[in-house]
């Protein structure tokens, strides 16, 4: 004998038409689906991107590198105050405390000849002089520590010269070799040192996971153009845009780390200092020739490019003026005469229309530059978002395009790389350019081990670089002077 209960029969049927009222209910309407994904925004292209494309990256063995640098040999020399003498009398000339070095030399020695601004010349007629005069070391009286203080005696080449006009104190006069007798002793030699300057690595990450299940479910997004195979292929892209962002970023804002207590510890619990290059930003900062601009960049702020170049012995008149989008409106208002598709050019040019071939360029007072405004510098949601005030969107880049040649050391092999470079450490089967790993889980999708029992799948991405910047007194910040004033 059994018992067996019946289920209840289902039924919602109603007194009801198929219609509207119907539809709210038990609405089965198959929604249309757009067949391609929409990218709200766009990717952008940054530093990294521009550098790679250049062909401005290199690959190199070490933690930092010391590059030495050469200055000029010729430079000018400060003076205190030169009194006014008569016609044809020395000059007494002391240099200012800045001219001597630690180990009490500087630049002006016996025989030199120091070269006066005709400004402070007068004829015999009494008339304004025409041309600058010698006038030549006689005699070196040092007076003070370490021959600080030093009275340089200076006696005219032309008996008829008269210093009407003192020369003031801070003054920068040209020095040149001087004449001499035959049969005479010869002059002081001279010798340069070098300027050192090490840049150093940084190492970022990015990070992405997902849990165990969630490739394996069936989503529109596969079907659209413009999307992928499951979420990992979504998950691993924007991991991958995040890390080259990150690189860009740092190779503009890098500032270097100099505050020790920002550690982060290994799996021995060790601390470690956390690495940073310093950005071409920090480095214009510090080293650039800053152009400030106060209503609009207009054609006579263009001018002083010319310039400023010449100031630095740039002989190479080849250069890339990036630049926010509010500088790069001002900069095609001035009326300048563009070209486009500019054949020749910098190699940076000819070889970045593989990213964006939207390059101008004049030739403009014997200088030749291209122009290409930097996109994430309006970025909303970074550089252009409303807290920045404009300060990257009116801001530009004036950066000559010239090689220079590097030694890591001064044992070092010699490498010829752009003034602006990015550096990747690879070096005894250890490359770093980029690091893509799986940390498989019990939940990875492809590997048949597991480092823990968690139902889920991650990966690591990991790049150690630098920035090279050489010869920054060769380039040129422009910032807009209203966004500078608080």
């Amino acid at each position: 004998m059994s018992t067996i209960t019946p289920n209840a029969i289902l039924s919602n049927t109603k007194a009801q038409r198929y219609g509207k009222v119907w539809a709210d209910v038990y609405d089965m309407a198959k929604p249309d689906i757009w067949q391609e994904l929409v990218q709200y925004y766009g990717k952008g292209v940054g530093f990294a991107e521009w550098a790679e494309a250049a062909g401005n990256t290199i690959t190199f063995g070490s933690t930092s590198a010391t590059v030495y640098e050469e200055g000029s040999p010729y430079k000018l020399v400060e003076v205190d105050e030169i009194a006014i003498t008569a016609e044809g009398v020395d000059i007494t000339v002391v240099l200012a405390d800045a001219e001597y070095d630690a180990n009490g030399k500087a630049y002006l020695a016996l025989h030199d000849v120091i070269v006066i601004p005709a400004e402070y010349l007068q004829k015999p007629t009494g008339t304004k002089a025409l041309k600058p005069e010698l006038y030549q070391v006689v005699t070196v009286t040092p007076l003070g520590v370490l021959n600080v203080d030093t009275q340089y005696t200076c006696r005219p080449q032309l008996a008829t010269v008269h210093l009407h006009k003192a020369v003031p104190a801070g003054t920068k006069l040209m020095v040149t070799g001087g004449n001499f007798a035959n049969e005479a002793a010869g002059g002081k030699p001279k010798s340069s040192g070098w300027y050192t300057r090490t840049f150093y690595n940084s190492t970022v990450r990015t990070s992405t996971a997902q849990g165990g299940s969630t490739q394996s479910i069936k989503r529109y997004y596969e079907d659209l153009k413009g999307g992928g195979t499951g979420i990992y292929t979504k998950n691993t892209a924007e991991a991958s845009m995040r890390h080259t962002k990150t690189i860009s970023d740092q190779m503009l804002l890098g500032s270097g780390i100099t505050n020790t207590s920002l550690t982060m510890v290994n799996r021995d619990n060790d601390a470690i200092d956390v690495t940073g290059t310093v950005g071409i930003l920090q480095h214009m900062v510090s080293r650039a020739m800053p152009q400030y601009y106060a209503m609009a960049y207009d054609k006579p702020c263009f001018e002083d490019i010319k310039a400023a170049l010449q100031s630095q012995g740039v002989l190479d008149r080849n250069v890339t003026f990036f630049y926010g989008s509010e500088l790069g409106r001002q900069v095609e208002n001035i009326g300048l005469d563009f070209i486009k598709e500019f054949s020749g050019g910098t190699d940076f040019m000819q070889t970045m229309g593989r990213i964006d071939s939207s390059f101008k360029a004049v030739k403009f007072n014997g200088v030749n530059v291209s122009f290409k405004e930097i996109p994430s510098f309006s970025d909303p949601i970074a550089l252009g978002a409303a807290a920045f005030d404009d300060y990257f969107t009116s801001m530009g880049f004036i950066i000559p395009d010239t090689d220079v040649t590097i030694k890591e050391g001064m044992d070092g092999t010699p490498l010829k790389i752009k003034n602006l470079t990015l550096g990747f450490k690879s070096y005894n089967g250890e490359d770093r350019t980029r690091v893509i790993k799986r940390l498989p889980s019990v939940g990875d999708m492809d590997s048949n081990i597991a480092v823990d029992s968690w139902d889920d799948t991650r990966l690591e991405i990991l790049s150690e670089f630098r920035v090279y910047f050489n010869k920054v007194n060769q380039a040129i910040l422009v910032q807009d002077d209203r966004v500078l004033i608080p």
